[in-house]
């Protein structure tokens, strides 16, 4: 890598890094371009050298932090059984989520289509691409579980699309900070996710309920 290219490389880290610690101090909404430039100490101008528009930094970060997941879920040591490695990867999954929540906005921020049909076509590219990344760690998963009788075999991408929904659901609760006060009389978020992921645990070992209503008609 040529020197210069370095320095480029470098100085698009200090921005990333700067951006994140502002967003998590102030707010990534309230945040603007001129805060994020000061605080790195260089000119503004030079901040859109690197990104386009502050949506662009947000892609950016949430494509970070869900991309150092996917990283962390593959780097987990099996746990037993497949399914066992499964409730693993769902713990892990909500555990750093919860250690992560303006993380957790920024990603449900990025995965509305109108923010993504402003950003680039390399962003767009990146951002489908970590999709098929999770999508295959998911089918690898599953296929392990049904290869080993625990699952019944059934059409994994539809399993996928439902733990995607429930994953959705789970990543409002944290961005929100929470449950709220006796909420269903839950008392606690990691209770909570005991309850999440036996209830995907529970859809995946339990029959297919597509097939089941093709049957019934």
């Amino acid at each position: 890598m040529r020197y210069q290219d370095e320095l480029f490389q470098q100085r698009e880290t200090l921005l990333l890094d700067t951006a994140l610690s502002l967003f998590r101090d102030s707010g990534w909404e309230r945040v603007t371009i001129a805060q994020l430039a000061q605080h790195a100490g260089v000119a503004k101008g030079t901040v859109y050298k690197h990104f386009s528009s502050k949506e662009s930094i947000y892609a950016r970060l949430a494509l970070g932090f869900s991309r150092d997941c996917l990283t962390h879920y593959r780097a987990l040591e099996p746990a037993g059984t497949p399914l066992q490695s499964i409730r693993r990867v769902l713990h892990e999954a909500f555990a750093l989520m919860q250690a992560h929540p303006v993380d957790v906005q920024l990603c449900l921020h990025c995965d509305r289509p109108e923010l993504q049909a402003r950003l680039g076509e390399d962003e767009r590219a990146a951002m489908e691409a970590l999709d098929r990344d999770y999508q295959v760690l998911f089918h690898e998963l599953v296929r392990a579980a049904i290869e080993a009788g625990e699952v019944p075999d059934k059409p994994i991408e539809g399993l996928f699309w439902g733990v995607d929904a429930i994953f959705q659901g789970v990543m409002e609760r944290i961005a929100a900070g929470g449950l709220g006060p006796e909420r269903h009389g839950t008392p606690s978020l990691e209770a909570y996710f005991e309850h999440v992921v036996e209830f995907i645990v529970a859809g995946l070992t339990g029959p297919d309920p597509v097939q089941g209503r093709e049957i019934a008609q």
